[in-house]
């Protein structure tokens, strides 16, 4: 039975079209995918599904019945729930607060008490078969259980249809299959999930149907056995992607060497060597010290012992100042935390790093070189844009990692550390990254890749190293293990 459809909406912000158009539905206890590039109108139809945003025109359907006026709390009333990517959970508060806090403003009740909800958590958590500790704040726990508390809290507002935004983007592989598990469980109870991923792999294993978008328009829905991961790129992009088979730029001559670098309760011990024109693969779960490890060797929390070589003489990185004046970049994991400043504009964040490029000689800050010079970088990068001056939140996830990128290559650095680089952005983005880090390291630069994603390390790197537990253990050239090996070969910590 259908539980929701939506009809020929179409949604305007100024003079840019978000959604024309757009046609949607999904039946009850039914996982249906929904991808496209960033920027291609997927964000906007779920906050209209969602009553965050109003549609201009078009209609929405929920059980046969026409919806006019439809705010967030129609929504919910609704039996619609929406997890977004962050899980907009209160880390200050617990769990117990966090699952029933929706409920409490429903009831607009003026005292409240945890045993008046209490009751009826417990029953969704065991109904989940998870543990979790109510009475623990949500900033004491691991994502994957802050993503459990997010489904229990629709689940106690008797959710119907639960919209999932990239949900597995920090989650480990087994922590993913933990939470499909509970999806299949709930789907046969009949409640029904939208499922955005730019994990194609994901998309085809979870869902029933999957309906990919591309500028602002629905291109197709087909049933997942339907299709191919390649069928779903075709679609997103309107071409077909080639892969040129990766030749090695890794020459003899050592680049940045570290030795027996330490930091207490991050990494212990942790020595290396990154070669001029190589890319070195970090691979490792979370918590194993990666970005612990990364952010040492940019200055931002610096190591306590050991030793940092650059072209064999020692250098010391205990800010970010030193590590830039050494050549070192830094893409981090979080970039709308730590990679930009998300209300300043384009311009600005593009031109960050190197703003003394733009000085006269009186030190006043020449604007329109900085522009023209800004014009090149975003052009170089394939950033879609309207204005400069525009503030870069209004920039897809994709164009924001790529200004991340700009603004660091612009400085030419020695060493590049990308971590993390292509998290929450769409394979058209990714493919563009991909080719950037081959032309920088044929060019000479050393780059540092971690990332959760094997399969993008094997294509990407040179070598790969295994990070558990704050510790450096083994590590292979890319052509001499295989995806599955190094699966086990992570997961044995």
């Amino acid at each position: 039975m259908q539980f929701l459809s939506v009809a020929n909406v179409t949604k305007k912000f100024g003079g840019v079209t978000a959604l024309n158009d757009v046609s949607f539905d999904i039946n009850e206890g039914e996982v249906h995918g929904l991808v496209g590039e960033n920027g291609c109108g997927k964000s906007t139809l779920m906050k209209i599904i969602a009553g965050v945003e109003s549609r201009d025109r078009g209609s929405l359907t929920i059980k046969n019945q026409s919806i006019q006026r439809f705010t967030a709390m129609d929504a919910v009333k609704q039996g619609i729930g929406i997890i977004y990517q962050d899980l907009s959970l209160f880390p200050n508060l617990s769990v117990l607060e966090n699952i029933y806090i929706s409920q409490m403003l429903n009831d607009r009740k003026a005292l409240v008490r945890s045993s008046t909800y209490k009751d009826n958590v417990v029953k969704i958590i065991n109904q989940l078969g998870i543990h979790l500790d109510l009475d623990a704040t949500v900033d004491e726990l691991p994502i994957a259980k802050q993503q459990l508390v997010a489904i229990a809290r629709a689940l106690v507002n008797q959710s119907k249809l639960i919209i999932l935004d990239e949900p597995t983007t920090a989650l480990t592989r087994s922590e993913i299959n933990n939470l499909f598990a509970i999806l299949r469980q709930l789907k046969q109870q009949g409640i029904a999930f939208i499922f955005i991923s730019h994990k194609l792999n994901e998309l085809l294993e979870i869902c029933d149907r999957v309906t990919v978008m591309r500028d602002g328009k629905v291109i197709d829905c087909q049933p997942t056995e339907k299709l191919t991961s390649g069928d779903i790129e075709n679609l997103m992009l309107g071409y077909a992607l080639t892969f040129e088979t990766r030749a090695s730029s890794a020459t003899d001559e050592v680049l940045l060497s570290v030795r027996h670098l330490s930091k207490r309760n991050s990494f212990q011990d942790v020595s290396f060597e990154l070669r001029k024109g190589e890319v070195l693969g970090i691979a490792g779960l979370l918590g194993a010290g990666r970005t612990e490890l990364a952010m040492a060797l940019f200055g931002v929390e610096p190591a306590q012992s050991g030793e940092i070589y650059l072209h064999g003489q020692p250098v010391t990185i205990n800010s970010i100042h030193a590590a830039v004046k050494h050549g070192i970049a830094y893409v981090p994991e979080d970039r709308l935390a730590q990679g930009l400043i998300m209300e300043q504009s384009i311009a600005a964040n593009a031109a960050i790093c190197t703003l003394d490029h733009y000085l006269t000689p009186m030190r006043l800050l020449n604007s329109q070189k900085m522009r023209d010079t800004v014009e090149e970088l975003l052009k170089g990068m394939q950033v879609k844009y309207g204005s400069q001056d525009q503030p870069i939140r209004m920039l897809s996830g994709g164009n924001q990692q790529k200004v991340v990128l700009a603004k660091w290559l612009a400085m030419r650095p020695q060493v590049f550390i990308l971590d993390s680089p292509t998290v929450g952005i769409d394979v058209g983005a990714k493919n563009y990254i991909y080719q950037t880090v081959k032309a920088k390291a044929q060019e000479g630069m050393g780059i540092i890749f971690i990332s959760d994603e094997l399969p993008e390390l094997l294509a990407n790197c040179d070598r790969i190293i295994m990070m558990q537990r704050g510790r450096l253990g083994k590590s292979w050239r890319s052509d001499e293990i295989d995806n599955e090996t190094l699966q086990h070969e992570m997961e044995r910590q």
